[in-house]
This record gives C-alpha cells, structure tokens and sequence, in this order.
C-alpha cells in the first residue's frame, strides 16, 4: 500500500525548497549552484599582516598586559620621566575623582610604560591611556585613548610616534630589531565604528618610529562568529553587493548618509575581493560569510568614510551572503 503524506507537512516542505532555491542577497539573477556550495580559494598572503592567517588570533581584542613587556619600572616614575625629558600633561591641582582608571586631571604616571621598542637594549617610554591636549595653556579632554611613544636616545627622550587607539597587541622583531604592533581604536562619541591598526617601525638615523599600513574596520554591532574556517580567498561577481553588520538581510544601503542603512554597511562592485573566515546558515538556508573585504578593491559605497588623505589600506570586516561570492585563484 502506497505512503501517504499529511497535506501540511507536504506544504511545509515546499515552503523550505522555495525558500533555500531564491535566498539571494541580490534579486536580479540566479547564480548556478555550483557557486553556492563551492568553498572559496586558498589565500595569498603578499604583505598582509601575519595573523591573518589565524582568524582566531586576529579577531581577539582581549587587552594587552604590559607586565609581559615592560622592562624593570623605575622606582620613581615621575623622576624617571623627568630626566627623560617627557612632562606628562596634567591640571595644576586636582578637581575630581579618578573613576574607572581616568583621571580627568591629565595623564597618569602609571600609564607611562618603559619597554624597549626600539631594540637598541635601552627601555624607550609608551604612554598607553586616556587623551589629552592643552589649548591656550588649559587642560583638553578628548574622547578615546591615545599612544604616544618617545625613543630614548642618549639619555633622552625623542617623541616618535603619536596615534589614537590603545597598544592591543605587540609582536618581537629579531635581535636588536624594533618590535611591531597594533591598536584598537573604538568610536567616540556617537561614532559605532572601531578599527585595528597595524603598525611597523622605520628608521631615520638613529630614531625609530612607526607608521600605520593596515587598518582593519568593524562596527560596535558587527556579529563576531565563534568558529571558523581556513581563511579563503573569493571575488564578488554582483554589482551593488552589500557588506552587513549580522548574517542576516535587515535595511540597506538607503540609509547613507546620516542613518546606519539597518545592518549595511557597505556596497561593493563585481570584482571586489575579499577573504572569507567563517560560514553560517540563516532560516532561509542561505549562507552567509563571514569576512574581510580587500582594502586594494575597495567599496563604491559605505556608511563611513575613509579618509581621502590617508594612504593605509583600510580592510572591511562583515557578513555577506555567499551566492554571488566565486572562489578566487
């Protein structure tokens, strides 16, 4: 005797097949099947920062103990800093209480660090902690954390390097060589976005400073995955293909300028390329990446702006859906 099926399981099971077959970011055509389920291609690293390799690694924001890298502290902070030279930017006289590690009366000798970054076996000075400026001779609150790094030379200290962001992570260069090192940079004020910013030394002479080359962006409700897969390289073949916040389809780009298009963040043309580091599948069946979209080939559109002036290349972290993704050589 033949089996027979409940019409509303019949019904149920047509909806989910419709559902997974037209789960397209973008409406405008159909993609072959194989483009759906193909995983995308090795990566080529060229001069990426190593840890690229290791999304794991990379995505990890946990903050940086200096107790692994600073060198002995002097025992007198302040007369240390005094005979480098270096005069902390604080108030004449206090006016508030010091609440979650600010002080609204200047910088803080404790966040004045003395690690050899230079590698000439002498301990140069970073200060890592909250940003102020003086103004007209009156003390300036920023928002957000500033680093500025000072390269001992002769028993004084030489102001090299001064960026916003906080030290996040270092890595040793060889012997007598120059460490490197990135921050995390998050938005003040009203500001969502954050960025990771990767540095590396350069000398002139003597000193040794540093320069921005890579610079990673995200946005504070960008959705981290927890697993991931081997980094794999693929080329967007769809114009108007957009970068989201979440692994799922919530406004767009029509939100630019001023609001936040829902969950878009950027728009990319056919041929941009990107990484992607991990996979994930929605309610639809569709599947979503998520990745790191190549700063070389960068979005026609974007809620933020890079600025037109700078010359690091600037990474785009997020989710795309990964029907019009075709795995790239």
């Amino acid at each position: 005797m033949p089996h027979t099926f409940p019409r509303t399981l019949l019904l149920a099971l047509a909806a989910t097949l419709i559902a997974c077959g037209d789960a397209a970011e973008h409406p405008s055509k159909a993609a072959p099947a194989a483009s759906r389920t193909a995983a995308p291609a090795e990566p080529r690293t060229g001069g990426d920062p190593p840890e690229f390799a290791d999304p794991r690694r990379f995505l990890d924001t946990i903050p940086l103990r200096w107790a692994d890298w600073e060198t002995k502290p002097p025992a007198d902070r302040a007369a240390r800093l005094r005979e480098l030279g270096i005069t902390p930017i604080r108030r004449g006289s206090a006016t508030g209480p010091i609440v979650d590690g600010y002080d609204p009366d200047g910088e803080r000798l404790e966040d004045f660090h003395f690690v050899d970054f230079s590698g000439d076996g002498v301990a140069d000075v970073i200060y890592d902690g909250a940003w102020f400026t003086v103004q007209e001779g009156e003390l300036g609150a920023l928002e957000g954390t500033r680093i500025k790094l000072y390269h001992v030379i002769g028993g004084r200290a030489v102001p090299v390097t001064e960026h916003h962001g906080s030290v996040q992570r270092i890595w040793k260069g060889r012997p007598g060589e120059p460490l490197s090192f990135r921050t995390l940079h998050r938005g003040c004020c009203a500001d969502p976005q954050w960025a990771l910013t990767f540095f590396r030394p350069q000398r002139r002479g003597d000193t040794v400073s540093y320069a921005a080359y890579r610079i990673v962006m995200g946005r504070e409700d960008l959705e981290i995955p927890k697993q991931f897969m081997t980094p794999r390289r693929f080329t967007v073949n769809q114009d108007g293909y957009l970068l989201r916040s979440t692994p799922r389809i919530a406004g767009s780009a029509a939100g630019w300028p001023g609001g936040t298009g829902g969950n878009a963040m950027a728009a990319y043309g056919r041929g941009a390329r990107g990484t992607a580091i991990a996979e994930r599948r929605d309610t639809t069946c569709r599947v979503w990446w998520f990745v790191r979209m190549d700063a070389r080939t960068p979005p026609r559109d974007a809620q933020f702006v890079e600025d037109p002036n700078s010359r690091t290349l600037t990474d785009r972290l997020g989710w795309m859906s990964s029907r019009f993704l075709s795995p790239a050589p």
